[in-house]
C-alpha cells in the first residue's frame, strides 16, 4: 500500500510504532499535520514514545548478543592482483523502471514514478561493478543536478538519508541477459547482491550491486580474534 493512501492516524502510529526515537514534531512533518493533533492521536491510541524506546533498546540489546554469536559475515572486494589497480566511478544515470517488477517498493506520493538510479564503477577501464538502486521519484526531478552527485543516495535527502535502514544482504550468482550484453559481454555470470532499503521500516527503495566474479573475492570472518 502507498504511503499515501493511509490515513493520517495510520500514519502517525505507522512512524511511532516503526521509529519511537522520532520527535512528535518529527512525525507531524512527515504526516504533514500539527504535533498537538499528532500528541492527540497517540494518547487516544495509548501509545507512549517512551515505552516504546525503551522496548526498542531492550530489543536491541538481545538482538545484539545473538548477532555475536550467530551472525556469519562476508566481505567482497577485489581480488589482491587488481586491489592497487585504477577504479574510476562513471556519473550518475538515471531511467524509468517497470512498477510491476518491484511490487514490494511503496510510493510516498502517487505522482511518483519509479526509476532506477545507477553508476558505473570500472577497473582499468573495463566495468567492473553497477550500483543501482531503484526507488520512487518525482517525475520532475533535475536530470542536470545529477551532474554533480558523488554517489546514488546523493537523491535520497529528501526522504531523510540519515534516518535509512538496510535489510541483510542477499547475495547469489546470476546470469542477467540484458545487464551482461549490456556493460559485461566477456563474462557468463555475475555476483548480485541485493537488498531492501528501509525508511523508518517502509521499503522504500532496492540497492543492487552486479559485479564480475572474476574480478571478486568472497571473505568469510574466521573464529580467531586476536
Amino acid at each position: 500500500m502507498a504511503i499515501d493512501e493511509l490515513t493520517k492516524k495510520e500514519q502517525i502510529i505507522n512512524f511511532a510504532q516503526s521509529d519511537p526515537f522520532l520527535k512528535i514534531s518529527d512525525i507531524a512533518e512527515y504526516v504533514q499535520t500539527t504535533p498537538r493533533y499528532v500528541r492527540t492521536i497517540l494518547s487516544e491510541a495509548n501509545i507512549s514514545l517512551m515505552k516504546l524506546r525503551e522496548k526498542y533498546a531492550r530489543n536491541m540489546e538481545k538482538r545484539l548478543k545473538m548477532d555475536e554469536q550467530f551472525e556469519l559475515q562476508a566481505k567482497v572486494s577485489l581480488r589482491e592482483e587488481y586491489n592497487y589497480n585504477s577504479i574510476q566511478c562513471s556519473d550518475i544515470f538515471i531511467e524509468k523502471a517497470d512498477e510491476n517488477q518491484f511490487p514490494e517498493i511503496s510510493r510516498f506520493r502517487a505522482d511518483d514514478e519509479l526509476v532506477k538510479v545507477y553508476q558505473i564503477q570500472s577497473v582499468d577501464e573495463k566495468p567492473y561493478c553497477i550500483h543501482e538502486l531503484i526507488t520512487y521519484m518525482d517525475k520532475d526531478i533535475n536530470k542536470e543536478r545529477l551532474m554533480n552527485l558523488e554517489s546514488v543516495y546523493d537523491l535520497l535527502g529528501r526522504k531523510g538519508i540519515n534516518n535509512l535502514q538496510f535489510m541483510n544482504n542477499i547475495i547469489t550468482v546470476e546470469s542477467p541477459v540484458e545487464i551482461i550484453k549490456k556493460y559485461f559481454p566477456e563474462v557468463d555470470s555475475l555476483l548480485l547482491s541485493r537488498r531492501m532499503v528501509l525508511l523508518n521500516k517502509i521499503p522504500i527503495g532496492i540497492e543492487r550491486f552486479f559485479v564480475r566474479t572474476d574480478l571478486t573475492k568472497v571473505e568469510f570472518a574466521g573464529e580467531l580474534h586476536i
